[in-house]
């Protein structure tokens, strides 16, 4: 089990075993399988239905605009909420339909400005956020260049400094766009740094927390990041279908209006004259599903009620204990064992005798076992930089996780790979 390392980083509490029986006996869906797929959907908490069902039902009572003047208060304290739990203020955030769409819409906006624009980013970047680089930089829109992140004999900043050293003119816009946490590799970018090297040649830091948000601590602020974003679905407990885009005071004063511009997003004073919200709002769009924002407000409502740092403590306990009982039973290794930052977040190289990966999960889940794979659709930079022969699995416990659910995965894991290709 764990050791008072983390309770030290965090200053958290353990979580009682009283305290995560109530918090489980909150949420339905738990304890059907055993859950190892919090990554990329978790389970969310009673209150994030009721929040949901509370819209629906006024919704089919009284129609969608009466519903939306009735809960005009919730839905405007959905931003509070989201910003209390990320060390921002309510006009920072702006809502998506996923942290993908935030991410693209945060660089369309630093497009847009005067000064052209080169992103340093790693191998380690989402795949959609990838997708999105390449096809941009095929228009000629933007320049970028890609670095490792990994453990390597020069320092991560020390190659960031060379990496923006090497764009190719003053004139450019710096952004930088790192994971918090990557999606195939579960131990946190080294952040210590960056925000300082960045905002001094004038650049933007854009920090993707899909990984991050729910599972860890994260404090804007702190980070002094100028957009971060992160969906509902993952750690955060949330509604699938929702994301959030934070901006620092001084990406709102740098950054012009997105590509797209809403009725939600900019006021149109004259004929001619079209003037962009200052807030995060002039980044949105007017039509959204109030239901899914009003449950987002309640996962982070309940996140802030456990205590991101409780949760991290206890998410510490969790890995731990997964990754040693299946070390003991099969011999095997995350691929994070031994790093200092190795978060919940645990990639595993499947035994060439497990054949077809698809097929190998879809075993699993019929045996009462969800996980997930990470491919090259999703990382291809990643798996190809670490020499992957093949998509890796994923497992993402959280901090409900008990040793039943970790028994079963194991007894799921002995039962479909053959012995001694561990």
């Amino acid at each position: 089990m764990q050791s008072d390392a983390c309770t030290a980083m965090y200053g958290a509490a353990h979580f009682t075993e009283a305290e995560l029986t109530r918090l489980r006996g909150e949420t339905r869906a738990w304890g059907r399988y055993a859950h190892f797929a919090h990554g990329s959907a978790s389970l969310p908490p009673d209150a994030v239905y009721a929040a949901w069902h509370a819209w629906l039902d006024t919704e089919r009572a009284a129609g969608a605009h009466r519903a939306a003047e009735q809960h005009a208060a919730a839905l405007r304290s959905v931003r509070a909420s989201v910003a209390r739990l990320v060390g921002a203020q309510a006009h920072q955030i702006a809502f998506f339909d996923s942290a993908s769409r935030a991410w693209s819409t945060a660089v369309s906006a630093a497009l847009s400005g005067e000064r052209p624009v080169h992103v340093v980013t790693t191998h380690d970047e989402y795949g959609a956020n990838a997708l999105y680089l390449l096809a941009a930089a095929q228009r000629g829109r933007l320049a970028f260049s890609v670095m490792s992140a990994r453990p390597a004999e020069a320092s991560f900043l020390e190659r960031l400094d060379d990496q923006l050293d090497r764009i190719a003119d003053a004139a450019h816009l710096p952004v930088v766009s790192l994971p918090v946490v990557p999606t195939s590799w579960g131990v946190a970018t080294p952040l210590a740094g960056v925000a300082q090297r960045v905002h001094a040649r004038g650049g933007l830091l854009l920090l993707d927390a899909s990984h991050a948000v729910g599972q860890l601590p994260v404090d804007m602020r702190a980070l002094d990041c100028d957009m971060l974003v992160f969906p509902a679905r993952k750690w955060l407990r949330g509604p699938k279908g929702l994301g959030v885009l934070c901006l620092s005071e001084r990406a709102l004063a740098r950054l012009d209006a997105p590509d797209a511009v809403d009725v939600a997003g900019a006021q149109w004073l004259t004929g001619t004259c079209v003037l962009p919200h200052a807030d995060a709002r002039r980044f949105e769009g007017s039509e959204f599903h109030p239901g899914l924002r009003l449950a987002l407000g309640a996962a982070c409502d309940s996140a802030l009620s456990a205590g991101p740092a409780r949760i991290a403590d206890q998410n510490t306990r969790v890995r731990e204990s997964t990754a040693s009982t299946l070390e003991a039973r099969l011999g095997w290794q995350p691929l994070e064992a031994g790093h200092a930052r190795a978060t919940a977040l645990m990639t595993y190289a499947l035994p060439e005798a497990v054949g077809d990966a698809e097929g190998f999960v879809r075993r699993l889940g019929e045996a009462g076992v969800n996980v997930s794979l990470v491919g090259t659709q999703h990382a291809r930079w990643a798996l190809e930089a670490a020499g992957a022969g093949g998509p890796l699995l994923r497992l993402t416990p959280h901090y409900l996780t008990d040793d039943e659910e970790i028994e079963r995965l194991v007894l799921a894991l002995e039962a479909l790979v053959p012995t001694g290709s561990g």
